[in-house]
């Protein structure tokens, strides 16, 4: 086992060398070097904290979720300690332990039982690809007629309504009368469409709220260096083209994403007229930001977790 995941590690990083190479050979480095330059330490100051309000928001969001199917003591300080921690497996040492692996047992570890934590990572990522795909379809209005009529627009749009729907259909499996065979298999699937369907009460609206807030603050990044740079960016092209390079990116074949999210900026990003060599830097500027951001969870897990052994 420990031979293929070393092996996995290495495929993935040389398939984000050669994604990052082909790009840099493709547009030039010294383009992106000044582009890169213009960006202040403000911008920087503002992109920090608008991914560090994304991860605690995200951390408040997964309590709500964990709390929604068992009862138990997970403070608001413990999910932002694990989800800082996991952010920066995913972000700083893709290939190793896995930042929902990670958060699946350190639920286990104060006392939930290991059904439910496995079943809010999944509702966790689940209510995430769907709050992104809700924002992003909802900036449809920002565009013009002839713009949306694009093949490429049109499958951007098909991809985030087949995950809005798809969320709906599976929170209604467990209605569906199904052959007792089939329905002793899906037990587990059965038991999370029913928790999902709990989240869409009146009650829920600051949960629905904050998943919004989540993904805003973390596309917002893009936006300020958009500026920044001088580039003809709408927040409304940002927040539509987003969820799509995230769901792309977060494909388990490169180094936390490099490669496959600079190469999906570019496609993506000329829809909206912006040249490859600005894209490309956007998305290192984005993608060095996200790294960087993730940071203070090597500390926590170096100083608190480790007290806690």
């Amino acid at each position: 086992m420990k031979n293929k995941a070393l092996f996995y590690f290495f495929i993935k990083i040389f398939v984000t060398a050669i994604l990052i190479r082909w790009l840099i050979q493709k547009i030039g480095s010294v383009s992106i070097i000044k582009n890169m330059s213009l960006c202040s330490i403000k911008t920087f100051v503002f992109a920090f904290t608008s991914l560090w309000l994304c991860y605690a928001l995200a951390a408040w969001r997964w309590r709500y979720i964990v709390q929604k199917g068992e009862a138990g003591d997970f403070s608001f300080v413990n999910s932002a300690r694990i989800v800082s921690i996991a952010n920066f497996l995913n972000q700083g040492l893709p290939g190793s332990i896995g930042g929902d692996v990670y958060r699946g047992f350190a639920l286990t570890r104060l006392g939930f039982s290991k059904s439910w934590s496995i079943q809010s990572l999944f509702l966790d990522r689940m209510f995430g690809l769907v709050f992104m795909s809700v924002m992003g379809i909802l900036t449809l209005s920002a565009f013009d007629w002839q713009l949306i009529q694009k093949p490429e627009f049109v499958t951007l749009i098909l991809v985030m309504l087949g995950i809005v729907c798809g969320f709906a259909l599976f929170c209604q499996i467990d209605r569906i009368r199904l052959p007792d065979a089939v329905t002793s298999k899906i037990g587990f699937v059965c038991q999370m469409a029913a928790v999902g369907r709990q989240f869409f009460g009146a009650k829920d609206i600051v949960f629905m709220i904050t998943g919004f807030m989540v993904m805003f603050f973390l596309y917002f990044p893009v936006y300020l260096f958009a500026i920044d740079l001088g580039y003809k960016l709408s927040l409304a092209a940002i927040l539509f083209v987003m969820p799509v390079v995230f769901l792309l990116s977060s494909l388990p074949i490169s180094f936390a994403g490099w490669g496959v999210r600079e190469t999906t900026f570019i496609t993506l990003f000329s829809l909206f007229g912006v040249p490859n060599d600005q894209a490309l830097t956007l998305s290192v500027m984005y993608g060095l930001v996200s790294l960087f951001s993730v940071m203070p969870g090597l500390l926590i897990y170096l100083f608190a977790e480790k007290s806690n052994k």
